[in-house]
């Protein structure tokens, strides 16, 4: 049951994640720069989630 819940989380936040590189790519401007670097660090977070146990 854990597992099932922990990996619709990580579809929800990569999904939430890429939203915000998407919104904030449309304009130019510091707000929307931070909101792509907070999307690209929820992406990388993930990424690392992922291969943590391979290592």
């Amino acid at each position: 049951m854990k597992d099932n819940v922990m990996r619709i989380v990580k579809i929800v936040l990569f999904f939430f994640s890429l939203f915000l590189v998407f919104w904030g790519q449309k304009t130019v401007g510091r707000l929307d720069l931070f909101v792509q670097l907070i999307g690209l660090s929820g992406l990388l977070f993930l990424l690392w989630d992922y291969n943590r146990k391979f290592i």
